[in-house]
């Protein structure tokens, strides 16, 4: 009978000490948006009528949390609003977003491994794509040092379609075969800055292609009161599929200034201007030098229209150049309104002579704050159309106006970023 006891008391103690020093949390999140799409992602022709729909993503998360170790699986729903029957028994849209463990062996040192967002500097080339509602996730291995003073991460990974017995032959569509990457990144000094070199093998008719990426993938430096400037500088080489050089670059600068309106109430104007460039290769070069931003969650950037590198028609190969002006109005910590203004160029020109000006997009967001958990966000954008885009873009007769909305609500209850797609 004693040893009965004596074991439950060892039991409970032991109990009590594993929960002290471990943790489990389960939480999730809810996002539900409703567009009108009238050229969204690529031109409208004359005689289409607009689209619209609703779509959603539900997402559940759980983590457990060690002094030594912690796991964390992410498993989410993504579908439009009546893609499946009212009595369906099952359908395909359910699936793993993440699930990964991580081992600390110190302090400073730890490795995660497993599916993983990979989320760097202001997302241009490294992003979990947050805006598209399944996101992007990686399976690979990361190694991370980290103190308080800079961050060095190397990551590796190797993908396969199934467990072969032989071969390695892999062909899934727009997807490494093999990465590997290296990123360093200091917040000391005067000039915080971040270095990336990213090097990854895509296989095209049994051959193995590499492309490697490397540079600033961000600096800054002054601060918002006075005037901040950020940005970041890119090069890519390597061999593309017809076995032509790569050869490609790609800068972007900000420029940033706050204006306090009232400070009782946390009322303030913000600023933005800047621009990014894009390489485009010349027609009738034997080199590659189209730049191609390949993780980056790109609807921050060059218009929320989604026109340019995104996947649409655009023919990327002549390049961007995009100069921008933006402003926010916050009148209270819970409500802001942005309005955004971009004017598009080819960097390369046009096979066919014409202009190398595109157009110019309107982009028109607000953002509400509800309460803790839940945030309402919408917006409006419209894009004028020149020549020049008309033919890259390969749409015939195009409607004179192209315009898109949305209006989305978001429950973050265990989120601090309140609000989805949009920077200022």
């Amino acid at each position: 009978m004693k040893s009965k006891w004596s074991f439950l008391v060892v039991f409970w103690m032991f109990g009590f000490f594993h929960m002290a020093n471990a943790q489990f949390s389960f939480n999730g999140q809810y996002v539900v948006r409703g567009e009108y799409r009238n050229g969204f992602f690529q031109p409208i022709e004359y005689d289409k009528k607009p689209a619209f729909l609703l779509a959603h993503r539900a997402r559940m998360q759980a983590e457990y949390l060690h002094d030594d170790f912690s796991f964390f699986m992410s498993v989410q729903d993504v579908r439009t609003w009546g893609s499946t029957s009212q009595l369906n028994v099952s359908d395909g849209f359910l699936s793993v977003h993440e699930a990964w463990g991580l081992v600390k062996f110190n302090p400073k040192w730890s490795l995660k491994v497993g599916r993983q967002e990979l989320n760097y500097d202001n997302f241009r080339f490294l992003g979990n794509v947050d805006w598209a509602l399944q996101a992007r996730s990686h399976d690979l291995a990361l190694l991370r040092f980290e103190n308080e003073f800079s961050k060095l991460h190397v990551g590796a990974a190797f993908n396969q379609q199934t467990a072969r017995l032989s071969e390695t032959t892999y062909e899934q569509p727009n997807q490494y075969k093999t990465a590997q990457f290296v990123r360093y990144e200091t917040g000391s000094g005067a000039v915080p800055f971040s270095l990336l070199f990213w090097n990854e093998g895509r296989e095209n008719t049994g051959e193995v292609f590499f492309r490697q990426t490397f540079g600033l993938s961000s600096f800054q430096f002054g601060s918002p009161k006075m005037l901040k400037t950020s940005g970041f500088a890119y090069m890519q080489t390597g061999e593309n599929f017809d076995q032509l050089p790569i050869s490609g670059w790609n800068v972007g600068v900000d420029l940033k200034r706050e204006f306090t309106l009232d400070s009782a109430k946390n009322k303030k104007l913000e600023f933005a201007l800047g621009g990014e460039i894009l390489s485009g290769s010349k027609n009738g070069e034997e080199k590659d030098r189209s730049f191609l931003p390949q993780y980056g969650t790109n609807h921050l950037f060059n218009g929320f229209m989604d026109y340019f590198y995104v996947g649409g028609p655009y023919k990327q190969s002549v390049g961007l150049q995009d100069a921008y002006l933006k402003g926010r109005f916050i009148p209270n910590p819970k409500l802001w309104i942005q309005a955004d203004y971009h004017f598009f160029w080819t960097q390369q020109s046009l096979a066919s002579g014409a202009y190398k000006y595109l157009g110019s997009e309107l982009d028109l967001s607000f953002g509400l704050i509800i309460n803790e958990a839940v945030s309402l966000q919408g917006g409006y954008s419209a894009f004028f159309a020149a020549e020049s885009f008309k033919e890259l873009t390969q749409v015939s007769n195009p409607k004179n106006n192209q315009d898109w909305a949305y209006i989305m609500l978001i429950f973050r209850p265990n989120n601090k970023n309140r609000f989805i797609g949009v920077r200022l």
